[in-house]
């Protein structure tokens, strides 16, 4: 038994002192260039205004010129949102966060 472990221990000891293998360099990947399809950033990021007055601040939010949501932050008291949720121009009223008036995600896909 003492034999075993002294070889284990020699060999061991061999493997840790082999060089070890030579690191070979990968080859740099093609640079592709991907084409435009026509949006550049500036057109996908709303336009925000913000209006400030004595008894709130307003932030008008707006895609392609049209006005899709509207916070208003006052003094006193928490901010609330008007939403077009529907896109028919009216804006609803979304209370905070936790309004069980539901407004899901939506995104303009197609426009003509």
């Amino acid at each position: 038994m003492k034999k075993l472990l002294l070889l284990l221990a020699i060999y061991s000891f061999n493997a840790h002192a082999e060089a070890p293998p030579a690191v070979v360099q990968a080859p740099e990947p093609p640079v592709t260039v991907l084409p435009s399809d026509g949006l550049e950033d500036d057109e996908l990021e709303p336009q925000v205004n913000i209006i400030k007055r004595d008894d709130a601040v307003i932030q008008e939010y707006r895609m392609n010129g049209t006005l899709y949501m509207v916070k208003v932050i006052p003094v006193v008291g928490p901010a609330y949102y008007l939403i077009d949720s529907n896109g028919d121009g009216a804006l609803n009223i979304q209370r905070n966060e936790l309004d069980p008036g539901l407004v899901v995600p939506s995104w303009m896909i197609f426009r003509w």
